[in-house]
């Protein structure tokens, strides 16, 4: 399956679809947990949180021949 088809996949509901997203940028997301040198939960689940809305809101303005979407 293709990044795109999991991004559309999770734009319509699908929990495991979503959830391998957030596995992809597991790193991403950790990373920007931290303040002050230490790691803030609060802010990590702030940053899921984020993450899902941004995935929800996410427009196809790219076309299917963008190959960062494959």
């Amino acid at each position: 399956m293709k990044f795109s088809e999991y991004l559309e996949a999770a734009q319509n509901g699908d929990e495991k679809a979503m959830l391998l997203l957030i596995q992809m940028y597991q790193p991403l997301i950790t990373k920007l947990s931290f303040f002050n040198g230490e790691f803030d939960e609060d802010l990590y689940q702030e940053q899921l949180l984020r993450f899902t809305l941004c995935v929800k809101k996410f427009l196809r303005i790219f076309s299917e021949s963008d190959s960062y979407l494959k």
